[in-house]
C-alpha cells in the first residue's frame, strides 16, 4: 500500500477512536512527548502565542524526523522502540499510581504483536504500527489546535461524542485568546495547517510496504 494512503487511513482511525482504549498505547507516547515539550518550552517564559507556536512546531518537527526515518527502512526499529517506550511508561504509571486497568491488555497486545511482527519480518504490518505511533502526535495537535477551539466557538459539550472523540479541556493555544480581534480557532487552525504541510509531504514517498525477504 502507498505510504500516503496508509498514513491517511491510520490518521483517520486514530482521530475517530482517540478517546477509546483501542488507541491508548499510541496515546501514551504522544502524551508524554507533548507534556515534556510543553514543560521545557514553558520554562522559557515566552508569551502565550510564542509558547503555543513553538510547542506545535517542535511536535510536528519530531513527527517529520520519524517520518524521515521511515524512508530509510526503519519502520521495524521505530515500531519496536516506541512499543517498548509505551510499555515502560505504562508500567511506571501503574507502579506510581498503584492502579491497574483494562488498558494494560491493549498495551501488552501492541507490544507482543509488534515483537511477533518484527521477528516474522512482516514489515508491511509493522509500518502500520509505526505510523500509528508517529501520527498520534499530529492527531493530538489536531485535537488541541482545531477541536478544542472549534467546540468552544460552537459552545458544544467537549464530551458529547465521548469516548470516541474526546476533546481536551485545555489546549496549547488556550491562553492566546482572540489575539488582535481574530478568533482563537483562526490562529490555532492557521498554525496547525502550516506546520502540518511538511508532515503531509513526508508521509508520502516512503517504502511501498512490501514484506521483506
Amino acid at each position: 500500500m502507498r505510504s500516503d494512503l496508509r498514513a491517511l487511513i491510520v490518521s483517520i482511525l486514530l482521530f475517530l477512536l482517540w478517546g477509546t482504549v483501542l488507541t491508548y498505547p499510541f496515546r501514551i507516547v504522544s502524551d508524554i512527548t507533548c507534556q515534556a515539550t510543553e514543560a521545557v518550552v514553558g520554562k522559557m517564559g515566552l508569551p502565550a502565542i510564542a509558547f503555543a507556536v513553538l510547542v506545535l512546531l517542535i511536535i510536528m518537527g519530531i513527527t517529520c524526523v520519524m517520518l524521515l526515518l521511515g524512508r530509510m527502512e526503519s519502520s521495524d526499529a521505530i515500531a519496536m522502540a516506541l512499543s517498548l517506550l509505551a510499555c515502560i511508561v505504562y508500567c511506571v504509571r501503574v507502579f506510581t499510581s498503584k492502579s491497574f486497568s483494562i488498558e494494560a491488555v491493549f498495551v501488552a497486545v501492541v507490544l507482543a504483536g509488534t515483537i511477533v511482527l518484527v521477528l516474522a519480518n512482516k514489515t508491511e504490518w509493522t509500518r502500520y504500527v509505526a505510523d500509528a505511533f508517529i501520527l498520534a502526535l499530529p492527531v493530538c495537535m489536531c485535537y488541541e489546535c482545531i477541536m478544542n477551539p472549534l467546540y468552544r466557538l460552537l459552545k458544544k459539550d467537549l464530551y458529547m461524542l465521548s469516548p470516541f472523540i474526546t476533546v481536551p479541556q485545555t489546549s496549547i493555544f488556550s491562553k492566546v485568546g482572540n489575539l488582535l480581534g481574530v478568533d482563537l480557532l483562526v490562529w490555532s487552525g492557521f498554525f496547525f495547517v502550516v506546520s502540518f504541510l511538511p508532515v503531509i509531504y513526508l508521509a508520502g514517498g516512503r517504502k511501498d510496504g512490501k514484506i521483506k525477504r
